[in-house]
C-alpha cells in the first residue's frame, strides 16, 4: 500500500541537501539537465504560466471556466493528437457514474466525444466509457486546505476533491495485464515484472487535483505544502485509501507526487502504487510540472477493451421470439444452416 511521507515538506533544493551535494534528484544515472527538446516542453509549461498570470490579476473570486478554458487550451497543444477531452462523468458497464469535471480518452481508438474546444460555454456533459479514459482532473480556481472549511467553499476543498476521486477510482474496469502490450497481444505469464514504484497492471486510474490558489491554515501559510500534507494524512485516516487518493495535487506552489527513494534519490513516479511514498514541494510551478506528470502517465497507460463480446452475448441470451424462447441461428463448418432453441431463462 502506498504511504503518506512523514517527512517534512520538502522545499526547494533541501531533498538534494539530504542525499548529499550534488546528488541529482533523478540519481546518479541521469545528470543535471535544464532544457529538454530545444525548450519545447520548457516553453508550454512557461506559456501556461503567463495565462494563469493573467487569471491571477483578475480580480473575480471564482474563474472557474476561464481556467478550465486556459487548462483546455494548453494541453490541446502539448499532448497527443490522440487525446481527446471532454468535460462530464466516467461510466462503467455496471452503469456506475463519477466525475464531473475534465476527462481524457484515447480518442484514436473510442468515439470521439465533444471535444472543449467545440464547448466553450461547457454547458453539455459527456459520459465517458471507463475502458476509454486516460486521466481525470479535478479543476478548482482555489483549493481549501483548511481544517474548517466555510460552507460556501466546500465544494473547493480537498476533502471533496479527494472524494470525488477516490469515487472515480472506486468504478469496475478489467485490469490489463503486465504482459499485454498492445489489444489481444499478450506475452507468456511472467514475462514482464513490474517495474520498482509502478503499478502490477497497465492500466491503473490517474486522477489528479489542479488548482490556480490555495487556501491554507494561517499558521501554516508559510509552508503550504505541509498544510496539504497534513490534510491528506486526515483524509486517510477516514478510511480513504492511499490508491484512491490523487496521483498528483498541484495547487498554486504546491506539488504533491508519488516517488520512491532509490539510491538516496527521489524518484517520482506517474502513479500511486504499493511502493511508493507521496512527497509534498513548496516553491514549484506546480501545473507546469503537473502538465509533465499527465503526459508521462498517459505515455504508461495502456487501456483495455470495451466488453463488446459480453455486451453482444447478454443481448443475444435476452432474444426472444413470440414464444418466449431464445432463438439463435448457428452455421457450421459446411454452411448448413441450424436453429437452435432454449427456454427462456
Amino acid at each position: 500500500m502506498a504511504r503518506t511521507s512523514r517527512k517534512r515538506a520538502v522545499q526547494p533544493g533541501a531533498a538534494a541537501a539530504r542525499r548529499g551535494r550534488g546528488a541529482p534528484v533523478g540519481g546518479d544515472e541521469d545528470p543535471p539537465q535544464t532544457e529538454f527538446y530545444g525548450g519545447w516542453v520548457e516553453e508550454s509549461a512557461e506559456h501556461l504560466d503567463a495565462e494563469l498570470r493573467k487569471l491571477r490579476r483578475l480580480e473575480i473570486l471564482e474563474l472557474g471556466n476561464e481556467l478550465e478554458s486556459t487548462l483546455r487550451d494548453t494541453l490541446e497543444d502539448f499532448l497527443p493528437q490522440r487525446v481527446g477531452m471532454c468535460r462530464g462523468w466516467v461510466v462503467d458497464s455496471a452503469g456506475g457514474k463519477q466525475g464531473d469535471d475534465i476527462i481524457l480518452y484515447d480518442a484514436a481508438r473510442f468515439r470521439a466525444l465533444r471535444r472543449l474546444r467545440e464547448d466553450r460555454g461547457m454547458d453539455k456533459k459527456e459520459r465517458v466509457p471507463a475502458e476509454a479514459v486516460l486521466a481525470y482532473i479535478e479543476v478548482k480556481h482555489t483549493l481549501y486546505v483548511q481544517e474548517r472549511v466555510p460552507v460556501k467553499h466546500r465544494g473547493q476543498s480537498l476533502v471533496k476533491a479527494c472524494s470525488q476521486v477516490a469515487a472515480l477510482k472506486g468504478l469496475r474496469r478489467d485490469a490489463v495485464p503486465l504482459d499485454m502490450i498492445a489489444p489481444r497481444l499478450v506475452l507468456p505469464p511472467g514475462t514482464i515484472q513490474r517495474r520498482p514504484g509502478f503499478p502490477a497492471i497497465r492500466n491503473p486510474w490517474y486522477a489528479a487535483v489542479w488548482a490556480l490558489h490555495l487556501r491554507v491554515e494561517r499558521h501554516l501559510e508559510h509552508d503550504p505544502a505541509e498544510a496539504v500534507r497534513r490534510r491528506i494524512d486526515a483524509i486517510q485516516r477516514t478510511g480513504t485509501r492511499a490508491e484512491h487518493l490523487p496521483d498528483v495535487i498541484a495547487a498554486d506552489t504546491v506539488l504533491m507526487t508519488p516517488a520512491i527513494t532509490t539510491s538516496g534519490a527521489l524518484e517520482p513516479r506517474p502513479f500511486i502504487a504499493p511502493d511508493t511514498e507521496l512527497v509534498f514541494t513548496n516553491g514549484i510551478k506546480a501545473l507546469g510540472a503537473a502538465m509533465k506528470h499527465l503526459a508521462w502517465a498517459i505515455d504508461d497507460i495502456l487501456l483495455g477493451e470495451i466488453p463488446w463480446r459480453r455486451m453482444l452475448r447478454e443481448q443475444l441470451r435476452r432474444a426472444e421470439d413470440e414464444r418466449g424462447s431464445v432463438r439463435l441461428e448457428l452455421t457450421d463448418p459446411a454452411g448448413d444452416l441450424r436453429s437452435s432453441s432454449r427456454p427462456r431463462d
